[in-house]
């Protein structure tokens, strides 16, 4: 009621948004398998708790971050140089800076669809106006690619790549990434490349082509391939005085003391080979056995090249995986589709055994 008797306090942006609303209270019981959110079912290694817990042990929570050599071992992990990184509160923030510094109302954002929400909250905040076309095929879901470079013109402000797509694991190729690149930087746009899953499949960065085109943002996320989802971490590689720009939208404290710490830990040779560990169990062991499970009980789902799937099941699906101690996460865009992480072996028993559970039900109605 306030807000129809004061309609001038908020923006008009902000009252056209819808809030982003995931369902997060409850996940955290124990025995509960969490294949919602794209987590790791495993928790961070050791040495990223010790951190963690050596700087709790200190004592200085009065104390403003400072952050030392993040930047460097950041740029270490990522192959680039410390100047053309900047760490953020998970890759949300990365997201949310390249926004702000760039894009303005009324501006022309290119964003295929579906793709994760934080990306177009952005742009709705920004009052930006979105174009978009749509993942193709009833098959495969492929990446618009022709669609989008026609799209791209003299009012195009940004172009948004989600590589892999979140939900719907599809990639582009890399010569169709430089492309889009190479033609938004002709039209005076900028593109900004989501790798939040880059770990999964890293032959497809876009990152080096940050030495060779000016325009490009590249966004990655510490918090799922780390096991650090709740101290939020991630960071933007770019061109030198593109990270300078985003440095002055970017808070001076903006990432949290426990977050820095836990991140300074991917420096360490086993937690490098923790996440290559990780990646491949879920690669190369759990994915294909679920697949295998799919297409031998006639589930459809859409091929991808992360570490989940989109799977034609609805709501019901949801439900009842819920009752059986799995939660999983139901979409209305596609309709009627369902996003499922892939875990470990072990994760991946307990999933694979509920479903089967949900199948024998299902066929006695």
């Amino acid at each position: 009621m306030v807000a129809e008797r004061r309609p001038g306090m908020f923006r008009q942006d902000v009252l056209d948004m819808k809030a982003y609303n995931p369902p997060l209270e409850g996940r955290s019981r124990e025995g509960i398998l969490r294949l919602d959110f794209n987590e790791r079912t495993t928790p961070p290694h050791p040495k990223v708790v010790d951190k963690v817990r050596q700087y709790t042990d200190e004592g200085q929570f009065q104390v403003y971050p400072e952050y030392g050599s993040i930047d460097r071992v950041v740029a270490d992990y990522a192959g680039v140089q410390p100047s053309q990184v900047i760490v953020t509160n998970g890759s949300d923030q990365a997201i949310d800076i390249i926004y702000r510094a760039i894009v303005e109302r009324g501006d022309k954002v290119i964003m295929p669809r579906p793709t994760f929400a934080m990306l177009e909250q952005s742009a709705q905040l920004q009052g930006a106006d979105i174009v978009s076309s749509r993942y193709r095929g009833t098959r495969n879901l492929q990446f618009p690619f022709q669609e989008v470079v026609d799209d791209i013109d003299e009012k195009t402000k940004l172009v948004i790549i989600c590589n892999p797509n979140n939900p719907t694991g599809t990639t582009i190729e890399l010569d169709q990434t430089e492309a889009i690149v190479e033609k938004a930087r002709e039209n005076g746009a900028a593109v900004l490349i989501d790798e939040a899953y880059h770990e999964f499949m890293p032959d497809l960065t876009a990152k080096d082509l940050i030495f060779k085109y000016d325009n490009l943002f590249v966004t990655r996320s510490f918090s799922k391939i780390m096991g650090i989802a709740g101290l939020r971490a991630g960071y933007v590689i770019s061109r030198v005085r593109n990270i300078r720009q985003l440095r002055k939208v970017r808070g001076p404290y903006d990432v949290t003391m426990p977050a820095a710490r836990g991140v300074m830990a991917i420096r360490e040779p086993e937690v490098r080979q923790d996440i290559q560990d990780y990646v491949e169990e879920v690669m190369r062991a759990s994915k294909p056995r679920v697949e295998a499970f799919y297409r031998r009980n006639g589930v459809k789902f859409f091929p991808s090249r992360a570490g989940f799937h989109l799977i034609e099941e609805g709501q019901d699906f949801a439900d009842f995986m819920q009752t059986q101690g799995v939660l999983v996460r139901p979409r209305h865009d596609p309709p009627n589709t369902t996003r499922v992480s892939i875990g470990t072996r072990e994760a991946t028993q307990k999933y694979l055994d509920a479903f089967e559970k949900y199948l024998a039900q299902a066929t006695q109605h």
